[in-house]
C-alpha cells in the first residue's frame, strides 16, 4: 500500500510539458502527503506539535490542488498551467513542510524518498553530486526524464479521459518507473553504483 500511494505521488502527480521543461528537483513529489503516511512518521518520530503543524499544511495543500483540479483543466493551455502552478505550489508546501522537521529527520526522510523511488532517484541534483555523475552522464539522465515525463503526461491523459483506470495507470507508471531504473543504473560504474545504494539508509519498516 504505502508503495503504491507513492507511487502516485511521485510519478502521476503531475506530468505535462510545463514539467518536461522544469529542471529536477531535490524532492519531486509533494512532502505534506508523504509525511502524512503513519509509517513514514513513526521512521521519523515526529512528534505531536509536528503531527499538528504538518496535518495542518497537508490540509491547506490538498484543498490548494483541489482548486487546481475542480474542475479539470480542459485545453492544452489550461492543463499547461494548471500544471505550471501545481509545481510552484507543490514546491512552497515542500519547503514549508521541511521547516517542521529537525536535521535529523531531514537526512531520514532523504533516504526514505530515495528507498521509495528507487533508482529514479538518480535524477535528482544532490544525488548525481554525491555519486560523482559526470557532466555526460548528465545529459543522458535528463534525456530519460524528459521522455520519461512525456509519457507520464500520455497516460495521466489517458486516465483523464477515462481510457484507463487507477489501478492501471498505477501499474504502467510503475512499470516505467522500473524501466528508467534499470537504464539509468546502466550507466554507473561499479563505484557510483556502490555510492547509490548506500544513500537509502536502514531499510524503512513495512
Amino acid at each position: 500500500m504505502l508503495r503504491a500511494i507513492v507511487l502516485s505521488l511521485f510519478l502521476g502527480f503531475a506530468a505535462g510539458q510545463a514539467q518536461a521543461t522544469t529542471a529536477a528537483v531535490d524532492h519531486p513529489g509533494a512532502l505534506p502527503i508523504l509525511l502524512g503516511l503513519d509509517k513514514v512518521r513513526a521512521e521519523l518520530k515526529v512528534n505531536s506539535l509536528q503531527r499538528a503543524v504538518l496535518d495542518s499544511l497537508r490540509s491547506e495543500y490538498k484543498a490548494e490542488v483541489r482548486k487546481l483540479t475542480s474542475p479539470m483543466p480542459q485545453t492544452a493551455e489550461q492543463r499547461t498551467a494548471a500544471e505550471k502552478q501545481l509545481l510552484q505550489l507543490t514546491d512552497r508546501y515542500n519547503r514549508r513542510a521541511l521547516s517542521v522537521l529537525n536535521d535529523n529527520q531531514k537526512v531520514r526522510l532523504v533516504q526514505i524518498e530515495h528507498q521509495l523511488l528507487g533508482a529514479t532517484a538518480l535524477f535528482q541534483p544532490s544525488v548525481q553530486k554525491k555519486v560523482g555523475v559526470t557532466s555526460a552522464q548528465r545529459t543522458q539522465f535528463e534525456a530519460i526524464r524528459q521522455k520519461g515525463l512525456v509519457y507520464v503526461g500520455k497516460i495521466n491523459r489517458q486516465f483523464e479521459e477515462g481510457r484507463i483506470g487507477y489501478q492501471e495507470k498505477l501499474d504502467l507508471l510503475r512499470d516505467r518507473r522500473l524501466s528508467q531504473g534499470e537504464t539509468l543504473l546502466k550507466l554507473l560504474t561499479p563505484e557510483q553504483r556502490d555510492a547509490f545504494n548506500s544513500l537509502g539508509g536502514t531499510k524503512i519498516a513495512g
